[in-house]
């Protein structure tokens, strides 16, 4: 009997080719992670992951809705079928790993998936859509990255130069000015949250650091440098979050979610 692979979004996610071999392996995908990255438009996320799963559909992979919902459900009655050394499932993450293997069922990474699957068909349109979805999920990382880096580099550059700038706008349009760069940044963070989640570490970090760096030698906080440092903290956190929104579909969102998450 030949292998069964049962996917989770995240592998899907992580490693888009895998769909490509759909029609020549037996691919299982439960009803929630089909639902789940159908999902992730709705959270500003990219659609071509999605497009490219009922691609996938189409072409012979195969959606199970298992009775309780969860990839492990579904692990447990293929296993109690075919027998649990005639299932695979694919994932990273730990707990469920875990789980699977107190229960006799053994789990697999997507890139060794990938390994396995190297000697089957593939669907070579799908695989050329999926290559060119990591290539942007790396190309959007990138631009994020420099974006974050340039606007930052800005902000810095506006604090030092504040009283050159801003004792020299009329105070009447200062409140405009204010209004236009909360709907700018607004429209920043809709548009691109994981740059905007790097500009906010790097400005909390900035913030927080100050708060300590320039105390008096007797190295007391005050009231206004503490709520100066907690404020600090407290925004990145915030860019942090907004990272954590971003990734959700990349491998580095799988490796980020190993470190903060337990791998969920």
């Amino acid at each position: 009997m030949a292998l069964q692979y049962i996917l989770d979004a995240g592998a899907i996610g992580q490693y888009p080719q895998i769909l490509a071999h759909g029609a020549a392996a037996s691919l299982i995908i439960p009803q929630a992670a089909v639902d789940e990255i159908r999902g992730r438009q709705a959270r500003g996320l990219r659609a071509d992951i999605q497009d490219l799963l009922d691609r996938a559909i189409d072409s012979g992979a195969v959606v199970v809705p298992p009775l309780g919902g969860t990839v492990e459900t579904l692990a447990l009655e293929c296993a109690e079928e075919s027998g649990p050394g005639n299932v695979r499932v694919v994932t990273s993450d730990r707990r469920l790993i875990q789980s699977l293997t107190s229960k006799g069922i053994a789990s697999i990474s997507g890139s060794k998936l990938l390994s396995e699957l190297s000697s089957t068909g593939s669907d070579a349109s799908l695989e050329l859509a999926a290559e060119r979805i990591v290539a942007a999920q790396r190309r959007h990382l990138a631009v994020g990255l420099i974006v974050a880096i340039v606007i930052t580099a800005m902000a810095i550059a506006i604090v030092l130069n504040h009283q050159l700038i801003f004792h020299r706008t009329p105070a009447w349009l200062m409140p405009i000015l204010l209004l236009l760069v909360a709907a700018l940044f607004f429209w920043w963070r809709g548009r691109h949250r994981f740059s905007y989640g790097l500009f906010e570490v790097t400005i909390g970090l900035l913030i927080a650091s100050q708060s300590i760096v320039v105390l008096p030698s007797s190295y007391e906080l005050s009231t206004a440098k503490s709520i100066q440092f907690i404020g600090g903290l407290y925004i990145m956190v915030r860019g942090f979050e907004s990272i954590d929104l971003s990734i959700e579909d990349t491998r580095l969102g799988g490796w980020w979610r190993r470190l903060f998450h337990g791998g969920r």
